[in-house]
């Protein structure tokens, strides 16, 4: 574990390191190994920490959930057991004093990232946070909530092994800082901006941008409606590349007791819709008379 000082110190460094993009050589090929940086360990953060760890949305063998929480833990968003147990009490308290990360409570930078970076009110879980009670004791998961900084650094030493500055610039530089505020954003952006099918306590948003840049976290009022669902996008046009990859791991038998969205959401965000379609249509009886009186002359 390293102390908080040096965490913002680093988190700085790597947030001015996406700059040399503009100096070292570019290739279109650079933008495919971004894109792959960036989505493969967005997935490895939406798959293990938020809808495996948080939410047990599905089951997985203890490989697979290592490996998944291993490519998570390189994105540079602290250790599964931290995130996870954050995430948990983010619900119990959406919007409201406890909630680590809401702009209504604490403004808009602190929800984006002053948390992550210098929490001293939220920071340390109670052992009886779910995630802390039920996945602590699980070594390899503990190790890697531990030594959070060594996934990073396996992957910059390997990007570097592969192709020096360039990959580790393309690679591990800028889908860092990218995939950093694309998660920060659902903390941020998707309580003040975007659509809400449904009417949950909270100010949680539906917002597509997002939900393209977090691999399907962006579906933000869909899951604080229903959160054991292991889909974020509930229909077929919500893009939701996590949930393509748990149907996929459930096909060849990696994920099983995967939670469906039930019957009764999609029959409550159907009433939704045609509630507001009655509301939008203005009747001519609310419409206020129009006033055909000539003036009074007053001479």
């Amino acid at each position: 574990m390293i102390g908080a000082t040096t965490s913002v110190v680093v988190f700085w460094v790597v947030q001015a390191s996406a700059l040399l993009a503009v100096v070292v050589p570019f290739s279109w090929a650079y933008l495919g190994l971004w894109a792959l940086s960036h989505f493969v360990r967005a997935i490895g953060l939406t798959l293990a920490f938020h809808r495996y760890f948080a939410h047990r949305s599905f089951q997985m063998n203890r490989m697979a959930r290592f490996v998944w929480a291993f490519i998570g833990t390189a994105a540079m968003q602290k250790g599964p057991l931290w995130w996870a147990g954050h995430h948990v009490n983010h619900h119990r308290f959406a919007d409201r004093d406890g909630d680590p990360h809401s702009p209504l409570v604490s403004g808009v930078y602190y929800a984006h990232l002053g948390w992550f970076l210098n929490d001293a009110r939220h920071d340390r879980l109670e052992p009886s946070n779910p995630v802390i009670r039920d996945f602590s004791r699980a070594w390899e998961i503990a190790w890697l909530d531990r030594y959070y900084f060594m996934p990073p650094l396996v992957l910059l030493f390997g990007l570097y092994l592969w192709g020096g500055l360039p990959w580790i610039v393309w690679g591990f530089c800028v889908p860092t800082v990218t995939l950093g505020h694309a998660t920060f954003a659902i903390n941020s952006v998707n309580h003040m901006f975007g659509s809400r099918r449904f009417d949950t306590p909270d100010e949680s948003r539906n917002n597509v941008v997002t939900a393209i840049v977090a691999a399907g976290e962006g579906w933000h009022n869909n899951h604080h409606r229903y959160q054991r669902a292991a889909r974020n996008g509930f229909y077929w046009w919500e893009f939701d590349p996590t949930w393509y990859v748990i149907r996929l791991m459930a096909m060849v038998r990696l994920a099983w007791a995967v939670q469906a969205v039930p019957v009764r959401i999609y029959r409550e965000a159907q009433a939704a819709k045609v509630r507001r379609r009655a509301q939008s249509v203005v009747s001519v009886i609310q419409v206020p008379p129009i006033g055909l009186e000539l003036a009074e002359d007053t001479e």
